[in-house]
């Protein structure tokens, strides 16, 4: 088999040759002598011929080393020929689809604000938004017909790669003429309530179930209602009460529709994770999005 020749070797024969020794080349690649020297005395044991006459006032390429550096200034133009391309690339108008799968939760005000502030950086971009639950949308990265999407909860998924993103704060809401709205509250003031969760496979719901095991609200009961929106409307007419993401229940809130009740304890943040599939690389468009996203909700 033949060896596979490394390009900063390479590099460091073909600065020897040209500077006449190993300390010049040193001198003209910024590196220490001793590296110069290590890096060709391992080319030539790769290679098992030695490539350089090290025995007179100046260093000369040996009649293997003459064989090769020609071949090996031909290598390392082409390398930097493709770096100079891909950096032209990387400094072009960005143009192309972001395609990005978010659950209800996330796409009424995280990932919406997250893609206008993108866009406007990359208007070139078009954007394609797929909107499910939790189990949706994670089911279809891991399925390869989602290349990553933005969820409202965690993954135990070993395909997947999750980045934390951000945080979501809860909210218990209850309607603005509730009895106990605005006010702190123990769950047994909340004995015979309706309860309105989201369905199944949201983790929405996940959260909403823990919570009530740990509140255990006497006598309470549930009713399931597929949509935040929903839930919000349904609050906020005296159906039942809920706990959903602060964010979402932000503008009913200032329009009065609803109010918040304060439980101990109190729901618990829940994370926001981009997921991908671990050995899917990322398009540059992809890994733009990665890195705005972390640069937006200050993730290091």
């Amino acid at each position: 088999m033949a060896p596979k020749l490394s390009l900063q070797r390479l590099e460091t024969f073909v600065a020897v040759v040209e500077h006449g020794g190993l300390s010049a080349a040193a001198r003209a690649l910024g590196i220490a002598q001793s590296t110069v020297s290590s890096n060709l005395q391992l080319l030539e044991r790769e290679l098992g011929v030695v490539l350089v006459d090290r025995s007179g006032r100046a260093a000369r390429p040996t009649d293997a080393g003459e064989v090769l550096i020609d071949h090996a200034r031909a290598l390392l133009s082409l390398a930097a020929e493709a770096a100079d391309q891909v950096t032209r690339l990387r400094s072009a108008p960005i143009s192309g689809v972001l395609e990005v799968g978010g659950t209800a939760t996330v796409t009424q005000q995280v990932l919406p604000r997250l893609l206008t502030s993108f866009a406007g950086r990359y208007p070139g971009i078009e954007i394609d938004l797929h909107v499910d639950n939790s189990a949706g949308v994670v089911r279809a990265v891991t399925d390869g017909r989602l290349p990553l999407a933005v969820i409202a909860a965690e993954t135990d998924k070993p395909s997947l790669e999750a980045t934390r993103v951000g945080s979501e704060p809860q909210t218990m809401i209850v309607a603005s003429d509730h009895p106990l709205a605005g006010r702190e509250a123990s769950p047994h003031e909340l004995r015979g309530s309706r309860i309105l969760l989201r369905e199944e496979g949201s983790a929405s719901r996940r959260y909403q179930v823990a919570l009530l095991e740990k509140w255990r609200i006497p006598r309470a009961h549930t009713s399931t209602i597929a949509s935040n929106a929903a839930i919000i409307g349904a609050v906020a007419h005296g159906l039942g009460i809920s706990c959903l993401p602060r964010s979402c229940a932000a503008d009913a809130h200032e329009l009065g529709r609803i109010s918040e009740v304060h439980l101990e304890p109190a729901p618990p943040t829940r994370p926001i994770n981009l997921v991908r599939l671990a050995e899917r690389p990322l398009t540059l468009i992809e890994e733009l999005f990665l890195g705005h996203v972390r640069e937006k909700e200050g993730v290091e």
